[in-house]
């Protein structure tokens, strides 16, 4: 998909007019019409308000996402309401314990997923980075 389309899809998705999204922007509607139909495109800076507008990533923004990752978050999606061991890289919050079992996914998006853990002595909520989990592991009764 092209940067002009993304952007248009991406403001036609969040129900926003090229007014709301100039005002946001601090911009004309003019210059927002102009990156949809190609014949502009924004400065750096304005990538950047336009990704946090939409709660996206730059990559996201102009299209450079992965069919890996695409690929990765549709079988993550099968898993959701299954218990699960979550496996974690060397660099991650979790660095003093590379796995964490009892996991059941309750969310997932496209930067993070959201686990209820069943601790022996309580169950909580937790959200880690996809970034940070190297393998996920479906618990067999």
């Amino acid at each position: 998909m092209k940067f002009n389309e993304r952007v248009l899809e991406l403001r036609k998705d969040n129900n926003l007019t090229q007014e709301e999204v100039a005002e946001k922007l601090d911009v004309s509607r003019q210059t927002i019409s102009n990156w949809e139909t190609g014949s502009a495109q924004p400065t750096i800076d304005k990538a950047i308000e336009l990704a946090q507008l939409y709660n996206i990533s730059l990559d996201d923004l102009v299209g450079n996402t992965s069919s890996n990752k695409r690929e990765d978050l549709h079988i993550i999606n099968k898993l959701i309401d299954k218990e699960v061991t979550l496996y974690f890289n060397h660099e991650s919050d979790m660095a003093y314990s590379p796995r964490l079992r009892n996991c059941k996914i309750i969310s997932v998006n496209d930067n993070n997923i959201k686990v209820l853990v069943n601790d022996k002595k309580e169950k909580y909520e937790r959200l880690f980075f996809l970034k940070d989990i190297v393998g996920i592991e479906l618990e067999v009764d």
